[in-house]
């Protein structure tokens, strides 16, 4: 059974962690933005956001958002590992302050698509995302 005081614990310790944008790919034939990457450190993992538009047409300004540890140069993201360190509220907080910058600095951005890798990710980004976001973004955001 799920206590009152537990939840308010749970959710009085949801921190934000530091994120900073590494890369930023632009169209080399229009100069349309490809994509923009971002990383951020939990206590026990280092995580990479990326946002990609390529899958889609440059005029649509419609971006997958993935996120995932990132094992480093060279590496590709890992979005189906489970880490078991817990603070899944203040890694999803991180994401969505992600996507508050991201939308902030490139305001023609009409869609940002999350895509669960499993049915359980999808009902916690569904479950949590929203609470993170802003309401004035929470419409370009849609939890597939």
């Amino acid at each position: 059974m799920i206590k009152l005081k537990d939840v308010l614990l749970e959710l009085k310790e949801v921190v934000n962690y530091q994120f900073q944008q590494e890369d930023v790919d632009f169209d080399e034939m229009d100069n349309s933005l490809l994509g923009v990457t971002y990383t951020f450190k939990t206590p026990n993992n280092q995580y990479r956001v990326e946002l990609y538009s390529g899958e889609y047409n440059p005029e649509d300004m419609k971006f997958d958002l993935s996120f995932g540890l990132d094992k480093g140069p060279g590496y590709k993201l890992d979005t189906f590992q489970m880490t078991g360190e817990g603070g899944v509220r203040s890694i999803i907080n991180t994401i969505g302050q992600i996507i508050q910058d991201f939308l902030e600095e490139y305001p023609d951005v009409e869609t940002i698509i999350v895509k669960g890798t499993d049915d359980k990710r999808t009902r916690v980004y569904k479950a949590l995302l929203p609470r993170y976001l802003s309401n004035h973004i929470k419409s370009k955001v849609h939890i597939e």
